[in-house]
């Protein structure tokens, strides 16, 4: 009994139990037995493991350990790393030839594609009198069992689980089990998501948990509930392998253990439907996720023969108008629920498909609440089965897609494994009340790419394979297709994707959807199909796509969310994405999970109540001007009462860096009748002013808040006016600047804004000093700049920092030493970076003081020089930015501020 009770040590990885919502018990040893741990491993480059007779070798004919249930591809399935993840996505040992595999050449090595993995198992005495099933949730792709030497059985698995009887193979005591898989590579006409090359890291082998199940001869297979919320009831479809005339027993109760219902039948042709009646039943929502427990016994004679477990929620998913004759949305509950979504490619740097806890699973959905988000879009993934557990647990909504074939997959073998693992899922998955739409393709992948719209064969298949979706499940909605060209053929879901980064032509473009939107339009479909009435949704935006490399997301999000919110018609939106994933960066998180820095709460943008503003999120202007920003607010139909909550304010940055309040805690304008607004006189000298609305609830918390800026500049520069202290600058055109590495010089109408060196180096200018100042009266010099470090790039703050320190001289006299640059940050702080193509890059404003004394050399030759130093940077770090007036964060160019005494 040690022995087996060592085997559920809470050290096992994915010690719980695989299948929350499809069981039998969860007591381990006497329920069921986890396989997973450590097994002994080979791979087998030359297919040779058949005709060597390794099913029948012991365990020295394995070279090597794996721990299941990890993707030969991850670091977890050889022990390496943290969960958190590591340096390289990948792990060498998948590849043949391990020591020449480079993060630059990863994609192209030659893979292994067939592993052969070896454990003995020791079946529990209490199990003698039934059938002893072995369990895969899923491995990629074909997998033959073998027990004692002797096949047992092969089956495809991809995405799906696989079952087999072992009990005619099983000895007294223990007993070899071995399992072979193979995952050919190239090999398009199979379900692959983005497990392709000029993707992600694939997935081969065994990649979710493995576990022993007893069963009786006669027992229960499958149990799917259709509920019906406003008909206070659920429909239990019941699958066995039994005779007929069985009697099958459904228990439901709630959370609290209170019984529901309950409701018999008999088998008939190894089917019976139970109806089960549910008075006051509890709603399934995001807010309160509630869940009912479902016991399905299978008995004769008054005897129990089996049982089965599982969990549903009281939830109904249907179409409605959001008012009135308004346009329709997708209604939660008979409720217009607005859909506020981000792409989940579910993947993890150490386990690649597989998440390494089941904590870590639930963690990725608390994720999402914090960020504001009621629900996700799995995107082209069979999930782990917990992945969808959590869901309902957590209360997060999911959109479902199915794993594409591979871009020339289609053929007759592509569709009968596509249809496979689709309707496999649909039925694994069925009674997850998370769960309130499938996506069976994704921009056409698999189906012909942007060939699609002329091939009218594949537009047919595509909308039999809707329909037959329908018929699998009528309780809930099906999008044929996610599109990017689009490409519609039939569907219960009018989406569309988009990715630009442009606040102008992201408004333009999302007008333009709108306006072509109406029953019988042709807009988004193919194949002479027209709209319905079905909801328009945005099921992918997003600024910073794909392949565009490690940039900002903050400022992006803020203004097409804010476009996208603008227009009711608009049911929901899917940001792309939820965590960065290899080499993309477009996460709301790392790929690590850490958060990143948007210089806001993202939540205060995604969540239910939104601070709308009708006007892009940067504008120039002129110094003095009267500004007004027309506000909206959502939902529409509480904006009257949300407007009362709605304070804004404005801060402004002068040409020093010096920031004050010129406008604190102001209602809105207008009403909401004629429109709610923010009018503003800018201060009447150059610099930046942040307008900010806030959105709080009855007891005073931030709900909801937005922002803009406006930058005043004049149309023409004036003569410098005497002030004291006088501020003198040198336009950063004049500066030189000399670095080991790349030097960037970025303008903005003609003038340099931004100089950029990385790497060590020097940077210097010389100051002209007015010819008119008292040496007298001087008292101090004071330089002040906006500065960071120089990195490749424009990444999101809150990652791995790149620090760089400057010495800084001033008319040959040391003002400043070692001073400290944490970073190069981009976030939506750096707004005029953003408004002006600098990615959101700024600085840290730096100060460096001189006495007099220091000047008055310089006085005679009418010049200042200054230096800024780079030296000793760590390889591969460090660097120099230097920001103009018109990028960065603060409005000011370098300048020497020279105090005079009275």
């Amino acid at each position: 009994m040690k022995q087996m009770a060592d085997r559920f040590d809470e050290t096992l990885p994915r010690p719980e139990h695989p299948r929350p919502d499809l069981h039998r018990g969860l007591r381990p040893g006497i329920d069921w037995l986890n396989l997973n741990g450590t097994w002994r491993f080979r791979f087998d480059p030359e297919d040779r493991g058949r005709e060597d007779d390794w099913p029948s070798a012991d365990e020295t004919a394995f070279d090597r350990s794996i721990v299941v249930p990890f993707p030969w591809e991850s670091h977890l399935a050889w022990g390496e790393g943290d969960l958190a993840g590591n340096a390289n996505w990948f792990s060498p040992h998948a590849y043949i030839e391990p020591d020449e595999v480079t993060l630059d050449n990863y994609r192209e090595a030659p893979r292994h594609t067939i592993g052969w993995y070896r454990r003995t198992i020791r079946v529990p005495e209490q199990w003698r009198d039934r059938h002893v099933w072995l369990n895969i949730g899923a491995a990629d792709w074909a997998v033959e069992i073998w027990v004692n030497g002797e096949q047992v059985g092969e089956a495809e698995s991809g995405y799906l689980p696989v079952s087999f009887d072992l009990t005619e193979s099983l000895q007294p005591g223990e007993n070899a089990l071995i399992v072979r898989v193979e995952d050919p590579q190239g090999e398009s006409r199979k379900p692959l998501g983005k497990q392709v090359p000029n993707w992600y890291t694939p997935t081969s082998g065994i990649w979710q948990s493995v576990w022993l199940e007893p069963r009786p001869e006669e027992h229960l297979c499958a149990v799917r509930v259709e509920p019906s919320l406003a008909e206070q009831r659920a429909i239990v479809h019941v699958e066995a392998q039994a005779s007929d005339g069985t009697v099958v027993r459904a228990d439901v109760r709630a959370s609290s253990g209170r019984q529901a219902g309950c409701a018999t039948a008999s088998l008939a042709d190894g089917t019976a439907r139970l109806e089960l009646q549910i008075p006051d039943p509890i709603p399934w929502t995001p807010d309160s996720p509630h869940m009912y427990r479902l016991q399905i016994t299978l008995e004769r004679d008054g005897e129990r023969i089996d049982r089965l477990h599982t969990q549903f929620g009281m939830r109904d998913i249907d179409v409605g108008p959001l008012s009135g004759d308004g346009p329709n949305w997708i209604r939660l509950n008979g409720e217009p629920t607005y859909l506020r979504g981000a792409l989940d490619q579910s993947f993890h740097p150490a386990g690649v498909y597989t998440h390494p806890s089941n904590a870590s699973i639930r963690g990725d959905m608390l994720l999402a609440k914090q960020a504001g988000l009621n629900f996700l879009r799995l995107h082209i993934k069979t999930p782990d089965p917990r992945y969808c557990y959590w869901a309902d647990r957590v209360g997060i909504l999911l959109m479902c897609d199915v794993p594409n074939l591979g871009y020339d997959g289609y053929s007759e073998l592509g569709k009968e494994r596509w249809e496979r693992t689709a309707w496999g899922q649909i039925r694994r998955d069925f009674n997850h009340p998370s769960i309130f739409a499938w996506c069976l393709f994704n921009e056409t992948w698999g189906l012909g790419g942007r060939d699609y719209a002329e091939m009218p064969d594949r537009q047919a298949w595509v909308r039999a394979c809707y329909e037959r979706a329908k018929a699998l499940d009528p309780t809930r909605l099906v999008e044929d297709n996610s599109p990017c060209l689009y490409d519609h053929v039939v569907t219960d879901i009018n989406s569309w994707h988009f990715y630009i980064n442009d606040p102008a032509d992201a408004r333009e473009h999302i007008e333009n959807v709108v306006k072509q939107t109406y029953p019988g339009s042709e807009f988004n479909y193919v194949g002479g199909n027209t709209q319905d009435d079905s909801p328009l949704m945005n099921s992918e935006y997003g600024g910073i796509s794909a392949r565009m490399g490690d940039l900002d997301v903050s400022w992006c999000l803020l203004f097409l969310t804010n476009e996208l919110r603008r227009h009711e018609k608009i049911c929901g939106y899917v940001y792309t994405e939820l965590t960065d994933i290899e080499w993309e960066h477009n996460g709301l998180y790392d790929y690590d999970r850490s958060p990143k820095v948007f210089g806001y709460d993202p939540a205060m943008i995604l969540g239910r109540r939104f601070v709308g503003f009708d006007g892009p999120p940067g504008r120039t202007v002129e110094p003095g001007a009267d500004v007004t920003i027309p506000v909206f607010l959502r939902p529409s139909a509480e904006s009257g009462q949300l407007a009362d909550r709605v304070t804004w304010q404005a801060r402004f940055i002068d040409g020093l860096g010096r920031e004050r309040v010129i406008a604190r805690n102001q209602p809105l304008g207008g009403s909401a009748e004629s429109g709610h607004q923010i009018n503003l006189t800018l201060p009447d000298t150059p610099g930046l002013t942040r307008v900010e609305a806030l959105l709080c609830d009855q007891s005073g918390r931030e709900e909801a808040l937005n922002f803009c800026f406006f930058e005043a500049v004049p149309e023409k520069v004036v003569p410098q006016v005497e002030t004291e202290p006088l501020g003198v600058t040198c336009p950063l055109d004049e500066w030189a600047a000399s670095f080991d590495g790349e030097v960037e010089r970025g303008e903005v109408d003609g003038c340099v804004q931004l100089l950029a060196g990385r790497g060590n180096g020097e940077m210097s200018c010389g100051f002209v000093l007015p010819e008119e100042i008292d040496p007298g009266r001087i008292s101090a010099v004071q330089l002040v700049l906006e500065l960071s470090s120089a990195r490749p790039g424009a990444p999101q703050t809150g990652g791995e920092p790149w620090p760089s320190t400057v010495d800084i001289e001033i008319a040959g006299v040391e003002a400043a030493r070692g001073v400290r640059l944490i970073d190069q940050p981009a976030d939506s702080r750096g707004a005029l970076s953003h408004m002006h193509g600098f990615q959101g890059r700024y600085g840290q404003l730096v100060q460096a003081r001189v006495g007099a004394d220091a000047v008055l050399n310089a006085l005679e030759s009418g010049i200042a020089e200054v230096r800024l130093r780079v030296r000793d940077s760590a390889p591969g770090r460090g660097g120099l930015t230097l920001y103009g007036s018109r990028a960065g964060r603060y409005p000011c160019a370098p300048t020497l501020v020279i105090a005079m005494t009275r």
